[in-house]
């Protein structure tokens, strides 16, 4: 069964990219596409609008019980109609039906009942199924919406109250999509908050089903903390304490003499914390880079069992051969950038990478233009900074015919 579910999945999957069925902002359970990639193009989006002085209202659609929601009999249809029909088809109705739950308390199970809804999470099959069934979700929207599973965030650029008014309707609409299909949104998980750096910013009381949607002024979107003025501090500051927890925890746990196995523990463990998605929010200003420094120093003073403040820490990194976290961010993001310009990561290129009308004996044949920038949190974003990284690198290195030769090569640039 398991290797059936692949085996459709791969071909469902083959088949959507084929005829490019799949909504084209829906990156989640999708090749070439991450929570990455996704956040790289949405806070591009929100710094474009940051520099130009514009407002940007962004909804955050919560789904109540996403995936037990979805009807057997309307996913099928939806399956056909994209075009699934066949064995295939008859073998998802079949992995489907004749799905029964009960409930057991206390030893004593209630009858069972006939399931006739959800797929089943956990499954390999499940989260692909049901980005088919929200695909025809973004229809008809104005605003941008972008899908992540079952993450959902629309937003628009606010420059009057008609603007409000399109966003409202959008997410009427939405709610009408939810109705037609038997899904459910939880309207008090639902929240807006306004990002802007104006001093006076135009607010509106966006309302679902009758209940007024909570505005506040950070949320949590694919695992990153996203402010109202887009500064990184309150997401670092929370990446920090948990990787500091997580040393902590070490310390008390695997308080042993091998270095090598406690380093391996902090690379495992610690540092993927620190660094995750990295490329989207890579920090400009001292203090942030600073706070994420302090992470890597405390875990080299655990890792060498090393607590004497009267060492050099720098000394036990470099005992250790680690790079700076900054560093490895930076070639972190150029690794993303050898991605997009390959073709290895689905990140739309149209408008963010522009080749220059000319080229001097500094640039190479894959230099691209700066986009211009009025901020530092412009300047300092994905796009902008990598790119000038990217055309100082030499041509050698940009053109590595293999990512793994280019990472080599890149870190010893």
């Amino acid at each position: 069964m398991l290797q059936a579910a692949r085996t459709y999945t791969s071909n469902i999957m083959k088949h959507a990219d084929t005829f490019n069925i799949m909504y084209p902002l829906q990156h989640g359970f999708r090749q070439r596409r991450s929570c990455e990639t996704q956040l790289i193009e949405f806070i591009d989006d929100i710094t474009v609008n940051l520099s130009e002085g514009k407002q940007t209202d962004t909804l955050i659609i919560d789904f109540s019980k996403a995936f037990d929601k979805v009807s057997h009999s309307l996913l099928l249809h939806k399956l056909d109609h994209y075009g699934i029909r066949g064995k295939t088809n008859d073998w998802i109705r079949s992995f489907l039906s004749e799905r029964t739950q009960s409930v057991v308390v206390n030893g004593e199970s209630s009858p069972s009942v006939d399931v006739q809804s959800g797929v089943p999470q956990g499954s390999v099959l499940g989260p692909c199924l049901f980005v088919f069934y929200i695909n025809d979700m973004p229809a008809g929207i104005n605003s941008t919406v972008r899908l992540f599973v079952d993450d959902t965030i629309a937003y628009l650029t606010i420059s009057s109250d008609a603007d409000h008014q399109t966003l409202q309707e959008d997410l009427n609409k939405l709610a009408k999509w939810k109705e037609t299909w038997k899904m459910a949104f939880h309207p008090d998980k639902c929240q807006v908050f306004t990002i802007s750096r104006k001093n006076t910013t135009s607010l509106y009381q966006y309302t679902l089903h009758g209940h007024v949607l909570e505005h506040v002024t950070s949320a949590k979107y694919l695992g990153l903390n996203i402010t109202s003025d887009l500064r990184w501090g309150e997401h670092i500051f929370n990446v920090c304490n948990k990787a500091n927890r997580t040393i902590g925890f070490l310390r008390r746990n695997l308080n042993i003499s091998s270095t090598s196995v406690k380093e391996n523990a902090y690379k495992t463990l610690v540092r993927p914390i620190v660094e995750y998605a990295s490329s989207a929010w890579d920090p400009f200003t001292h203090k942030d880079k600073h706070r994420l420094g302090k992470v890597q120093r405390r875990a080299a003073r655990y890792v060498k069992n090393n607590q004497r403040n009267i060492s050099s820490v720098s000394n036990i990194i470099n005992t250790l051969q680690w790079k700076s976290l900054e560093e490895r961010r930076r070639e972190g993001r150029l690794c993303m950038m050898y991605k997009i310009t390959n073709n290895l990561v689905d990140v739309n290129k149209e408008g963010r990478l522009k080749q220059p009308i000319r080229r001097s004996r500094n640039t190479h044949d894959r230099s691209y233009m700066v986009p211009s920038c009025s901020s530092d949190y412009r300047k300092e974003s994905f796009f902008p900074r990598t790119i000038r990284e990217w055309n100082s690198l030499p041509p050698g290195i940009v053109l590595a015919r293999t990512l793994g030769a280019f990472k080599s090569q890149v870190s010893k640039a």
